[in-house]
């Protein structure tokens, strides 16, 4: 074969190793997306979009950050990671395919009698592990319960974003509540220091009684002011974590914890049976194990064959030449390099088992923890409704004594102003009592996209309770 027809040959060559080359290259980035977003989702609508103005439910607040936030994207690539790295470790049981075309051009002789002299090879090479200490086996072991790590701890990430989302969203309704109360509160009491200051004018009410009734009306304004504030911050906060300008969208709350509350130890064994973060550190334990084997895999002896073949080759005017080596490796002295590496993944094994060990006590921890402060917001709840029931009647019975001349307007004042504190406490603590479940459920590793359930009567009357104005009766309570 002259030069002339081997040309064709070797740009045949050339543009075909292109092309592999170019298809290898090509990457759908939207399916690399896709994978990681199944987990995320796990069969939640795909997108959810909330118009200006409409009300946004505690459900579509949670959809909407699970949806757009960055923090659960960024573990998800990681997730991804690990699949591609389980997909590299497997390439070790293939065969590698090289084509090495190449030219080469001299000159031979001298100055006078000089002449150049060329070569032309298009070989092919490939080269397989046939046998590696079963280091490429626990490795591939190593990768797939990398894998399951990645995914439980984006699972454990939505978690805590939703428990984030939660709060915020709890705290925004208890201030916007608040907000109510005080306002109720403050037209009420501007009517009273009118009144107070008629009074005065014609000598039946003491400068004392306008004083301190100023004095209470600004308390009261402050409070306001600083709820207020607290409405727009978190507002601010809430937007932010679900990446959506929902500042100005009413909201509306659209679950209500269950009425009844299964004792510590059942809830404690969800948790150590399906806690996201729990799998992951198992899963870490497990890759650690694996990864000892791959160290311990280096004292094995290695096998591999490489494979040359020659399509052509200039010196042999043609081709179909082809070599084959088959190679053993055995280590007989590292100078304790391969005794460190075994040393050292014993080490990190030991370092996973201890860490899965300490999380499950602490998991064990933080959900008596969550489940004290739910079962104290609830007896919370249940007596600040009896405390909001008495301070009514106690600010009836003083106003009834001052009206009759046997008290004071302090008297009242202070019952009014108890009235208005024990408002403000139902009203956090409903709202703290959510929260408290919110945690519960995010430390045992339930808390889901879809929270919703019917808002029950007595919530309603609660909402009654805390949002009534603080004025005086007219009829005994």
């Amino acid at each position: 074969m002259n030069d002339k027809s081997f040309c064709p040959v070797l740009i045949r060559a050339a543009v075909g190793a292109c092309i592999i080359l170019v298809a290898g290259c090509s990457v759908d980035q939207r399916k690399e997306v896709a994978t990681y977003r199944k987990v995320i989702d796990a069969n939640q609508p795909a997108a959810v979009r909330v118009a200006p103005g409409a009300v946004v439910t505690l459900t579509d607040a949670l959809a909407l950050a699970n949806q757009n936030e960055e923090r659960l994207a960024i573990q998800g690539e990681t997730y991804l990671q690990a699949l591609i790295d389980k997909d590299r470790a497997f390439v070790a049981f293939l065969p590698t395919v090289n084509l090495a075309p190449s030219y080469q051009l001299a000159s031979v002789g001298n100055a006078t009698f000089g002449a150049t002299s060329h070569q032309t090879q298009v070989p092919v090479n490939a080269q397989a592990n046939l046998f590696n200490g079963f280091r490429d086996y626990h490795a591939l072991k190593a990768a797939e319960a990398g894998i399951e790590q990645q995914k439980q701890l984006v699972l454990d990430l939505q978690q805590t974003v939703l428990l984030d989302v939660a709060q915020t969203y709890y705290q925004i309704l208890a201030s916007e509540q608040s907000v109510e109360v005080l306002t109720n509160s403050l037209a009420v009491q501007r009517a009273r220091v009118q009144n107070i200051q008629a009074q005065a004018k014609v000598g039946t009410a003491r400068p004392l009684d306008v004083a301190q009734a100023q004095a209470q009306l600004s308390a009261t304004q402050v409070s306001l002011n600083s709820a207020r504030a607290d409405v727009l911050n978190g507002r601010s906060l809430l937007a932010y974590l679900v990446d959506a300008p929902i500042e100005d969208n009413p909201l509306r709350d659209d679950y209500e914890p269950p009425a009844d509350l299964a004792p510590l130890a059942g809830w404690q064994a969800q948790a150590e049976a399906g806690r996201q973060d729990l799998l992951a550190a198992a899963a870490a334990v497990k890759s650690a194990r694996e990864n000892v084997e791959v160290a311990f895999g280096q004292y094995y002896p290695s096998v591999d064959l490489n494979l040359n073949y020659q399509l052509y080759d200039e010196a042999l005017s043609g081709g179909g030449a082809w070599t084959g080596l088959l190679s053993l490796n055995l280590p007989i002295f590292t100078g304790g390099l391969i005794e460190a590496n075994v040393r050292t993944a014993w080490s990190q094994f030991r370092q996973a088992a201890l860490t899965q060990a300490q999380l499950r006590r602490q998991i064990d921890q933080i959900v008596e923890t969550a489940y004290v402060n739910l079962d104290l917001a609830r007896r919370q709840l249940r007596e600040l409704q009896v405390e909001v029931e008495a301070a009514r009647q106690a600010l009836y019975l003083a106003d009834q004594l001052y009206h009759a001349g046997n008290g004071t307007l302090l008297d009242v004042l202070i019952a009014q102003d108890t009235l208005l504190s024990t408002q403000l406490q139902l009203t956090t603590e409903q709202f703290t009592q959510k929260t408290a479940y919110f945690n519960l459920l995010r430390t045992v590793g339930t808390l889901k996209l879809q929270m919703t359930s019917a808002t029950r009567p007595s919530q309603q009357h609660i909402r009654e309770l805390a949002t009534q104005p603080t004025t005086i009766p007219t009829t005994r309570p």
